[in-house]
């Protein structure tokens, strides 16, 4: 991966920037600056860099926007009024047009500003056991490198799942992404699938071992009060690591794997940090962005789904037509609190899943559910359709027949559970779905898989083949 040569400076007003600039939000002063051997002269530092990493996370590019409600919505198909409006925003995404100028710069904007957070990561990791290990308590450096390990592997699986196609035996040898592990100013060699893979399982597990001890939302904490368990969702905790381990397990097909971290999950004490502290949104936050210094609603969403400020080109809308039959309310639906809760249910109907928050949520305790189910299918259809039965009552839904059809049920729950998250593409790449609600033509690799950008081949051929 490119990193351009530049002297490095570190935004001390509420985040930093190493690579491509600041974002509109971000109001800086050249007093708001250090050199980065000042900065990690302290404890406060690192963790000042650790916060420009959440804070990176945000970025509409990433998942302030594209990759929740935004551009992977679009290309799941949610929305229904974006072919009707020719010079909708996302015109041309919906018709997977990658080639097209503005879907081209927004797939290049994704790797940039992943990578360029990947950086900022690395520059911390480089630097903790660099300086003098007494800056630290115990905890703090714990928790702080442990985020940072976190972080590093969830954004290089994201990019995986997004530049790479699904895995498979067949793939899983050949180039995917670069997995860039230091900072540095050289280029970083694309590695197979199966080694991206590898190296976010070690940065994960490293990640929980270190957390395990100190983190609030971890194994060895009886912390019970959700006021005080809510912030820390704010940040990449243990269980969260575990999910993403149980998400890796299943995307490379290890069932077994994916059931054991989904056990550890479903435990009594971990079940016990993520209830929700209102019945208003019922999701279960295992790790969500917080945005500190906006309103997430008025900044953010209000430009896609309220009616009274929403642009015709900007407006992102589910007809009821299609909301009746994502929540099957022929069939017993209607009672589906995210049908109740999560839409507007007008004319023109919208999202309103994201009233009431401060950030978009990015891992819930539905997908442990969801993850089970999927990896018990094939060895213990009953565990597979009581998790299923899990989330259906959260829900307010009845248990599934016994004779109903998990696989059907399980991408049914995900149309249901994840739309505003970006999840449902993921689903439908990963298990290779041709025909989607919404699209008439066959999906395949030209449309699941984004092209790496022209500039990152130039820079950084795979296998020296530009």
């Amino acid at each position: 991966m490119k990193i351009q040569s530049r002297i490095i400076r570190i935004i001390l007003a509420c985040c930093l920037t190493l690579v491509y600039g600041c974002e509109d939000w971000l109001d800086v002063s050249p007093s708001s600056t250090l050199k980065k051997e000042d900065l990690f002269q302290t404890q406060q530092g690192f963790q000042d860099v650790l916060h420009g990493v959440y804070i990176g996370l945000q970025d509409n590019r990433l998942y302030g926007r594209e990759l929740t409600f935004g551009f992977l919505d679009v290309l799941a198909q949610y929305y229904t009024n974006i072919p009707g409006t020719p010079q909708h925003r996302y015109a041309q995404h919906h018709r997977y047009q990658y080639d097209a100028s503005g879907v081209k710069n927004m797939i290049d904007n994704i790797w940039h500003a992943m990578y360029n957070n990947i950086a900022n990561c690395n520059l911390l990791l480089d630097n903790i056991d660099e300086v003098d290990r007494e800056i630290f308590s115990d905890r703090v450096y714990a928790m702080t490198k442990g985020e940072a390990l976190a972080l590093r592997a969830f954004m290089h699986f994201d990019l995986l799942r997004l530049f790479a196609p699904p895995y498979s035996e067949e793939v899983k040898n050949l180039p995917a992404i670069p997995y860039v592990d230091r900072f540095i100013n050289s280029r970083t060699p694309f590695s197979t699938m199966e080694e991206v893979c590898q190296r976010i399982a070690q940065d994960l597990e490293e990640a929980r071992e270190l957390l395990r001890a100190y983190d609030p939302i971890g194994p060895e904490s009886e912390e019970a009060d959700h006021l005080t368990l809510f912030p820390r969702r704010a940040h990449f905790n243990y269980y969260a690591a575990t999910l993403l381990l149980a998400r890796l397990s299943l995307y490379k097909g290890d069932y077994s794997q994916a059931l054991s971290y989904v056990n550890e999950l479903t435990t009594e004490h971990a079940l016990m940090k993520w209830q929700p502290i209102s019945t208003l949104a019922m999701l279960r936050h295992i790790f969500r962005l917080h945005f500190r210094s906006t309103d997430y609603r008025s900044a953010v969403t209000d430009v896609y789904f309220d009616p009274e400020s929403a642009h015709e080109n900007f407006y992102l809308t589910v007809s009821v037509e299609r909301m009746l039959e994502i929540y099957d309310i022929g069939s017993g639906g209607s009672s589906d609190s995210r049908y109740i809760q999560w839409f507007s249910r007008t004319d023109f109907n919208y999202i309103q899943k994201t009233h009431n928050m401060d950030g978009p949520p990015v891992l819930r305790a539905e997908e442990v559910y969801l993850i089970g189910a999927e990896a018990a299918l094939n060895t213990s259809p009953p565990l597979a359709r009581s998790y299923l039965n899990s989330l259906r009552n959260f829900r307010n839904l009845d248990n599934l027949s016994p004779g109903a059809n998990i696989s059907d049920e399980i991408l049914k729950e995900y149309r249901k559970e994840f739309i505003g998250e970006g999840q449902l593409f993921h689903f439908y790449k990963r298990h290779g779905v041709q025909f989607i609600p919404g699209w008439g033509s066959a999906l395949g690799e030209a449309q699941y898989v984004f092209p790496i950008p022209v500039s990152e081949l130039e820079f950084n051929p795979i296998n020296g083949h530009e």
